[in-house]
């Protein structure tokens, strides 16, 4: 299995795209948590301006903001969608595949 080392420049370039998506996930669950309630409350989306969601959901954020990063974090720590961003400051442990995507699946 190859190991290589990440440069300290690389390494904060992991950690930027790491922050950037945990809070893009979580400004995202405010929103849906937001369309939720509208939708309890029997109002139609289409009747609600985008602007007054956001502004909504940027203020149910602020209220559940640990809750809604903890579940970010969360996400991309288990979620294979998420596998590029977790970082390994040490090293990267992932092997590296010579083998095409093609020949994994078996196609003839």
């Amino acid at each position: 299995m190859a190991t290589r080392s990440l440069s300290p420049k690389r390494i904060q370039e992991k950690i930027q795209r790491h922050r950037h998506a945990v809070m893009v996930l979580a400004h995202q669950s405010a929103q849906r948590a937001i369309k939720a309630r509208l939708r309890g409350q029997g109002v139609r989306l289409t009747d609600v301006t985008a602007k007054d969601i956001s502004i909504q959901a940027r203020a149910w954020f602020d209220v559940h903001r640990d809750e809604l990063i903890a579940e970010a974090e969360q996400v991309i720590a288990t979620s294979l969608r998420f596998a590029y961003l977790r970082i390994n400051a040490q090293t990267q442990n992932e092997p590296i595949s010579t083998t095409s995507t093609v020949q994994i699946l078996g196609a003839k």
